[in-house]
């Protein structure tokens, strides 16, 4: 197996995740994975070993997310094509995470957030990556990260409880 071979065993369900969460639909998102690993293949050689891998993957994905046109990084709602698409994106939630309800809620929500504030919230929060390395992989100053996860915050509770004020 090589290094590479490796890697994608490895990095693959994380990857998977984060596509999902920031697309918002399953085609779409596959497109973004299937990209993703299309460029690390090409770019390997300029990987330096002294920067994570993860950091370096997850730097390639948000940059084809930020920078495509053909993917609708902009759907104001979470689309799913058919009830089994749903089922899909529910089993890929983790276990801890099954109050479908609610997590379908904050997906919907977090879905029509402008993309530069997803992209943070969902390094952050479920990633855990440090607002540093979010720096780092979106090629920001780490102030821009800080202001950007402030005001996706609001806009996210926002949307909620409008969502919640609504039933």
């Amino acid at each position: 197996m090589t290094d590479f071979e490796r890697y994608v065993a490895e990095y693959s369900p994380q990857l998977t995740r984060f596509c999902m969460k920031l697309c918002g639909n399953i085609h779409d998102a596959e497109d973004l994975f299937q990209d993703t690993w299309a460029r690390a293949f090409d770019k390997i050689d300029q990987y330096r070993p002294a920067y994570s891998f993860e950091n370096w993957l997850f730097a390639i994905c948000a940059n084809l997310y930020k920078n495509s046109k053909k993917l609708k990084y902009n759907s104001s709602k979470a689309v799913f094509a058919t009830q089994e698409e749903k089922e899909r994106f529910i089993r890929s939630i983790p276990a801890e995470e099954k109050d479908v309800d609610a997590y379908l809620d904050l997906h919907t929500a977090m879905m029509e957030l402008p993309k530069k504030h997803r992209l943070v919230l969902v390094l952050y929060y479920f990633r855990a990556f440090t607002q540093q390395e979010i720096a780092e992989v979106l090629d920001i100053p780490e102030g821009t990260v800080k202001s950007r996860l402030s005001t996706a915050k609001k806009l996210l509770k926002r949307r909620l409880y409008d969502e919640e004020d609504q039933r």
